[in-house]
């Protein structure tokens, strides 16, 4: 008897606000991958499609452990820098990826970004990646609680990138596997939508691995779906020597929009409401501004207004301007105490981005 992959499924969505799906995956059984885009216009979706191509590729023959994964992320990184360097149109676009490696009696992992992988274990989950995000490295420091980062007007900055830079940093690490052991792998679009207890309770029920990760992300699409979404789930059994196991299959899925109905109408109906409220409380509060990251550029940014995201896109400040500084050049303490959304007014807010130009490489 031998451990293997006996079930496996991945479903993407576009969710209930975006109008594109910037997210891939990959199923090339034992090669599983879920990379979330990000950039101007289309360039998300084309540096996600880039980097799961590059593990499309590659021959499994000879593909083994955490070397391998991270000799296919510097790969796709230099694909996709290369492609943004020589088309102004896609300047600053990247991917995030998480992906898995089956291997005997273990699972191989390498993490950039803030994808996540998951692992549902006799009835406990456990997250296995750690987020490579402003908001994480908040939490890991102890001055956010998980609960405050998932509010967190900034949560959706990621402070290290496959194809921004030309070379990239990756995660490896490697789990023993177990009979019976559900490993997800998921974009943002999920986690930030549902908790953990959430996600747990949805991995523990009945059906399929297909059947656990369309649930997924319904559960997503119930809480409000305000970003794309992606889950891929496969399930460790045990099979008997030289027993048939299913043949590798490539699946890379574009999204089609849900269904809308009575939902759709509630999430018009919420982000009006909010919208009103938002353009109120920035009328009042035109001359408090704060210090910020900007996703879109990856630069040091000032904002006006206050730090309050109340779903739906619909915030409580608006951008009102970009410094040089690139946030990813600076350190994890400077990132901290520049990005603490202290209320400034605007010449305080820009002496603050200025002492940190002053300081960043």
């Amino acid at each position: 008897m031998s451990l293997a992959v006996v079930d496996r499924g991945g479903v993407t969505q576009t969710g209930r606000v975006r109008r594109s799906n910037e997210d891939s995956f990959l199923i090339r059984e034992p090669l599983f991958v879920v990379a979330d885009g990000m950039g101007g216009a289309q360039a998300g979706e084309i540096a996600s499609q880039m980097a799961a191509e590059e593990f499309a590729q590659v021959g499994l023959a000879d593909l083994h452990g955490e070397a391998a994964l991270r000799e296919l992320v510097a790969q796709a990184n230099e694909r996709i820098y290369a492609r943004a360097a020589g088309d102004r149109g896609l300047a600053g676009m990247g991917t995030t990826v998480t992906a898995a490696l089956v291997g005997e009696g273990d699972v191989a992992f390498a993490n950039v970004g803030d994808s996540r992988a998951y692992l549902m274990r006799g009835g406990s989950l456990r997250r296995l990646s750690d987020d490579h995000s402003l908001v994480g490295e908040l939490v890991r420091s102890g001055e956010l609680t998980e609960a405050e980062a998932g509010q967190h007007p900034q949560r959706s900055v990621i402070t290290r990138v496959v194809g921004a830079e030309p070379r990239v940093e990756v995660d490896t690490f490697s789990l023993t596997v177990e009979d019976g052991d559900l490993i997800m792998l998921c974009s943002d679009g999920l986690n930030t939508m549902v908790d953990d207890s959430g996600i747990a309770r949805v991995m523990a029920g009945e059906g399929s691995a297909e059947e656990i990760a369309r649930n997924l992300v319904r559960a997503a699409l119930a809480a409000g779906g305000e970003d794309n979404v992606t889950a891929i789930v496969l399930r460790i059994g045990a099979v008997e020597e030289g027993q048939e196991r299913q043949a590798p299959s490539v699946v890379r899925e574009g999204a089609a929009r849900p269904r809308r109905g009575r939902a759709a109408l509630k999430v018009v109906v919420s982000a009006l409401v909010a919208g009103a409220l938002a353009a109120a409380a920035i009328t009042g509060l035109r001359w408090s501004h704060f210090v910020g990251a900007d996703p879109a550029s990856g630069r040091v940014a000032i904002y006006q207004g206050v730090p309050v995201d109340l779903g739906f896109g619909i915030r409580l400040y608006r951008l009102s301007s970009l410094t040089p500084v690139s946030y990813a050049t600076l350190t994890a303490r400077q990132r901290r105490s520049l990005f603490d959304h202290r209320l400034r007014s605007d010449a305080g807010a820009r002496r603050a981005a200025d002492s940190a130009a002053a300081v960043s490489p």
